[in-house]
């Protein structure tokens, strides 16, 4: 049964959401550093520990992409966060290419295909990762833009990490769903990718209407205890109900 949480007037229900990772497994990711794969696996199992995963909440499915892109688990196949996390451990580094065209395109007709784990009434959602410029067939090609559009037009909410300086900020800012500001995380590195965890969740997880001064900003429900760097000045922790209150001041 989900648990709401309500403060002041204002309530948020317990996360529900498809979501699919869309990582970006190219050559450029340990290029500068062997360890920056690992980096995107542990920033992905971190950010999924912050989910309650099951039937009834949060599904995740996750697509890699280099010169190929791959489904390599759907939104029905694990259905609790510790094989979840096992799989988000396992998964290979590809190197070559950064073919986000087609991981776009297996995102909209797989991954949220019908009769594929897709739930009525819930949440479409996509991260994608990247450090890089998508190059497959050619360099900044239309076709990342037209799947891009298409995913969006179904409903899917696309959102986007950018790491480090490389990256086209201005396409993948158009590939994002609007507004961009919301949609799109940049990032100096692979070490700073939990830097952005604290905006990521929330626009992961819509929750509240925009609050009045002194009221509730944000509100989190917590499946179980978990660090967060706070950047609010306030919070409060309701522990009957389990909730995480991020004040607006």
């Amino acid at each position: 049964m989900a648990c709401v949480c309500s403060v002041y007037g204002m309530s948020v229900t317990e996360c529900f959401v498809d979501l699919a990772y869309v990582v970006d497994s190219s050559g450029s990711i340990n290029y500068k550093d062997v360890r920056n794969w690992n980096k995107t696996k542990e920033f992905l199992v971190n950010v999924t520990s912050l989910f309650n995963i099951g039937p009834e909440n949060v599904q995740v499915a996750t697509v890699l992409f280099s010169n190929d892109a791959q489904v390599v688990w759907g939104l029905t196949r694990y259905r609790d966060e510790t094989s979840l996390v096992n799989a988000i451990r396992r998964l290979p580094y590809l190197d070559n290419r950064t073919n986000l065209n087609d991981a776009l395109y297996l995102t909209r007709t797989d991954v949220f295909a019908p009769g594929r784990g897709t739930r009525d009434g819930v949440r479409k959602a996509a991260i994608i990762l990247t450090d890089g410029v998508d190059d497959v067939p050619t360099n900044g090609t239309e076709l990342t833009l037209q799947n891009a559009t298409e995913c969006k037009n179904d409903g899917i909410t696309l959102m986007a990490i950018g790491v480090s300086d490389q990256v086209n900020e201005p396409r993948l800012r158009q590939i994002v769903s609007p507004p961009a500001n919301t949609h799109y995380y940049p990032v100096d590195d692979f070490r700073a990718l939990m830097s952005i965890v604290n905006e990521l969740i929330p626009a992961v997880c819509v929750t509240t209407p925009a609050p009045q001064p002194g009221r509730v900003l944000i509100l989190l429900l917590l499946h179980k205890a978990f660090s967060v760097h706070l950047y609010f000045q306030k919070y409060q922790v309701n522990q009957t109900q389990r909730c995480l209150i991020l004040l607006y001041t």
